[in-house]
């Protein structure tokens, strides 16, 4: 016992030593299963990260990895996101319309007057063919027309053309001025955009009125307007009948200088020196004429809108040698009048006629 007592600080040396070898055992112990525990983690994160690739891959999502490093691909995903959502709507909206056809209220696009236009088989020229569109359209033509007049009649010639008023119009101008009347509330009916231009624009500029020497009237539109008249347009006639025909020419789009040259009655024609036909139908140049007669019409100028809208081309302008680029800005429509009617001329109408008539072109007499 003594023994023992005299031993048993050192006993409980080694005590203390036993107790620190466990410890450390047990600590390595951890260390090594926690090593062992980290690959499981990462497979699990790993797990995770395939699982979310699955969905986005094969849920319809539609989504490149290239959208997490260019911005043009995430556009596109939000693109291909917006159709899925449309298309769905589309889904949706035809069911509703099925439904609705047939209790007979089924959704339709709006009809255009003019596409909804069947004539009479009597309405075989231009002025009857207006006639009838403007009472389906329920305005009075009539009533339009009196006001037109009522302003016309209030016009003053100016003193440009001589205080006595010497310089007299020929007698073009009733039937140019009857030809205008037509075109412009065609031209209102169907919304037609326009302006006027040459020797009309010059007398809009002047007094508003026609130059009293002018052989036509002249306009200018787009080629992309001609669907909302097509149905006006007269085919086969025969100017001999004295009434307004609308002629557009059938081959519009193509340049003018590979035009057939078509005669009023639909034959083709040669020229003017050969053995065809030859009227104000065949010329190839205008984009069509509104006409009266062998000898009256309005020409109509055609254009095309090039370099994003910001440019107004007119190829007609070759045949003469003038300019046929012009910027949108200077010749894009504004309000005025000519012969009565609330019409529309080019923003700046100094530019366009001073390259066709000179920067004198305001006086009559230069």
């Amino acid at each position: 016992m003594h023994f023992f007592k005299y031993f048993s600080p050192l006993s409980n040396t080694w005590l203390f030593l036993d107790d620190l070898r466990e410890e450390k055992q047990e600590t390595e112990g951890r260390k090594l299963v926690e090593k062992m525990l980290r690959p499981k983690k990462f497979i699990g994160i790993a797990i995770l990260l395939l699982l979310g690739f699955y969905h986005i891959f094969y849920t319809g999502a539609n989504v490149d990895l290239t959208l997490f490093k260019t911005s043009k691909a995430i556009k596109n995903v939000k693109f291909v996101e917006k159709e899925r959502i449309h298309e769905s709507y589309k889904a949706k909206k035809k069911i509703v319309n099925e439904v609705a056809a047939k209790k007979g209220t089924v959704d339709r696009a709006p009809t255009s007057l003019h596409d909804s236009l069947v004539f009479p088989s009597t309405a075989n020229d231009f002025t009857s063919k207006l006639e009838y569109a403007y009472s389906k359209s329920g305005q009075d033509l009539k009533v339009l027309q009196k006001e037109v007049e009522e302003r016309r009649s209030k016009l003053v010639r100016s003193p440009l053309y001589g205080e006595d008023q010497s310089c007299k119009n020929n007698n073009r101008i009733a039937g140019l001025t009857k030809l205008f009347d037509a075109w412009a509330h065609m031209a209102k009916l169907f919304n037609i955009r326009y302006f006027i231009v040459y020797g009309s624009l010059i007398g809009a500029e002047r007094d508003r009125n026609i130059v009293p020497y002018d052989l036509d009237d002249d306009v200018m539109m787009s080629e992309d307007e001609v669907p909302k008249l097509q149905k006006m347009i007269d085919d086969n006639f025969s100017v001999g009948d004295n009434k307004i025909h609308l002629r557009i020419h059938p081959e519009y789009k193509t340049h003018w200088r590979k035009r057939t040259k078509i005669c009023c009655n639909g034959k083709v024609s040669h020229g003017p020196n050969s053995n065809t036909c030859w009227d104000q139908c065949a010329v190839p140049n205008p984009l069509g004429r509104l006409i009266l007669g062998p000898v009256l019409h309005i020409g109509i100028i055609g254009y095309k809108l090039i370099k994003n809208n910001t440019v107004l081309k007119m190829t007609c302008h070759e045949e003469y040698g003038f300019k046929t680029e012009f910027n949108w800005k200077d010749l894009a429509p504004r309000d005025c009048e000519f012969l009565g009617h609330k019409t529309y001329c080019p923003t700046n109408a100094n530019l366009i006629n001073t390259e066709v008539y000179g920067k004198h072109w305001k006086d009559p007499y230069s």
